[in-house]
């Protein structure tokens, strides 16, 4: 009896040893479903910028908003400038797997505002079904994907009837099988918002596919802050939409002078780096690749997608915003969400210093002390340091322009010219690869280092 109870406990057991095993493999790949939705959204602009639909990277985008489609306030539609551009568009997104959609209404069209044109057409029951019988019409005849509605913005007044035309208009889409989205505006709180953005109710927020949030055009010198980002995320998170619905906006354009990215750069390469450039006749206050890095890591960790606005004024050479984005997607892919939620960034003289696995120089971690332990080798001769080991005394030199670094590895204390400098971490092997405390390296070559815990970047500035 004891023989044949044994028997069955161990075929038991052997039953369940793949059951594990495929629950593990399932959270794992479940962790890469989510990321693998990320949305990367491209405004084009095909009536207001020059760039071309072939200079497009439609393969690094997964949806465009074709914009603008301009509504009247009987419920027709202006009719498109260049409806050639849109085929093409169409054709070249579709051709990489990437959605297209129309982005209804926008600020304003010809010099006046279009809040009060949706006003009108969502007014009356009648009016509101030829603008959706007008909106499926112009779907249908260009093979879209979805609708956006642009309507800036609701109030008090008229969320009612916002409410009525996202209704109506959603189950319009959705007997095609197309999706409606949204371009709601951020917030400067994480739990208040102003009343535009207030009123939209949750039955509306139910039926957008994800919502594009509108987190810029602030005050001139804080157009796009990270703070404002983060707290956009949180109001929505608050208002209780899915992290996966949340699809974050970043500019690529500059206030006061409204210069676009790819121009500013033309100007000066530098240009791509920074937030700050002192054009004529007005200043540019934008987001550079460097920051844009940073709240692609954010949204990467906290939403599901981030919204260009707009790719046409990208450039598409080696400072594409596009390119940084999908770049980062590519180097992120593998990791689970913890592990993303640890990957550190580093920059070095405002570029990036890129460390992949898969290269074999080890790649940057916090320790349980809370201090960033970067590879030496890469990270050393990429300021121009010239770096030797002495594997007997297992100690680590490191020279530039007349400054001797000893650094002991499993001590803590590193000598700068002679001079003992204490540490409260010490250097590491790991993997065969020796790993420094960034900052009194760094510091003892004359950098500042600034480390930016939101988006777990180090910042090393001469």
């Amino acid at each position: 009896m004891k023989k044949n109870e044994t028997i069955v406990l161990l075929i038991l057991l052997l039953l369940l040893l793949p059951i594990t095993s495929a629950c593990i493999n399932v959270k794992t790949l479940n962790d890469r479903i989510e990321r693998s939705d990320f949305k990367v959204v491209g405004y084009y602009s095909g009536d207001l910028f020059n760039e071309s639909v072939e200079k497009i990277q439609t393969n690094k985008l997964t949806h465009i908003m074709y914009s603008f489609v301009i509504p009247k306030k009987d419920g027709t539609l202006h009719e498109l400038k260049n409806p050639e551009q849109l085929i093409e568009l169409v054709e070249k997104a579709h051709g990489d797997g990437t959605k297209v959609f129309i982005s209804l209404g926008g600020w304003s069209y010809e010099g006046n505002v279009l809040e009060p044109v949706f006003k009108e057409l969502a007014l009356t029951d009648e009016k509101r079904k030829i603008f959706i019988d007008n909106v499926c019409a112009l779907v249908d005849e260009y093979n879209l994907d979805g609708v956006e509605l642009d309507w800036e913005h609701p109030n008090k007044s008229t969320a009612e009837i916002y409410e009525k035309l996202v209704i109506e208009l959603s189950d319009a889409l959705k007997l095609k099988g197309k999706e409606l989205t949204a371009a709601l505006n951020g917030s400067w709180y994480e739990n208040w918002a102003a009343e535009d953005t207030s009123v939209i109710t949750e039955m509306s927020l139910e039926r957008f596919s994800f919502i594009n949030v509108m987190a810029y055009d602030m005050n001139n010198a804080d157009h796009s802050p990270i703070w404002f980002f983060e707290n956009s995320i949180s109001y929505w998170l608050n208002r209780g939409l899915p992290p996966e619905k949340i699809v974050m906006g970043i500019p690529l354009y500059a206030k006061p002078s409204w210069k676009q990215y790819r121009h500013l750069v033309a100007e000066n390469p530098d240009y791509a780096f920074t937030d700050y450039a002192p054009t004529t006749p007005l200043e540019s206050y934008y987001n550079g690749i460097n920051t844009l890095r940073e709240k692609t890591v954010i949204a990467l960790n906290r939403t599901g997608g981030l919204m260009l606005f707009d790719v046409n004024e990208d450039t598409n050479d080696e400072y594409s915003i596009v390119s940084m984005i999908h770049d980062m997607l590519t180097r992120t892919e593998k990791l689970t969400k913890e592990e993303l939620s640890n990957y550190v960034t580093v920059v070095i003289d405002n570029r990036e210093l890129v460390f992949l696995k898969e290269e074999g120089y080890g790649v940057p971690y916090v320790d349980n002390r809370g201090r960033l332990m970067i590879p030496i080798r890469k990270s050393l001769e990429v300021i121009g340091a010239e770096v030797s080991y002495d594997s007997q005394n297992q100690m680590i030199t490191a020279k530039k322009s007349g400054v001797i670094i000893e650094i002991p590895v499993g001590e803590k204390y590193i000598e700068v010219n002679g001079q003992n400098v204490k540490l409260d971490t010490s250097s590491v092997i790991n993997d065969n690869r020796t790993y420094i405390p960034v900052r009194a390296v760094f510091n003892a070559f004359g950098y500042e280092v600034q480390w930016h815990d939101n988006s777990n970047t180090a910042i090393l500035i001469k």
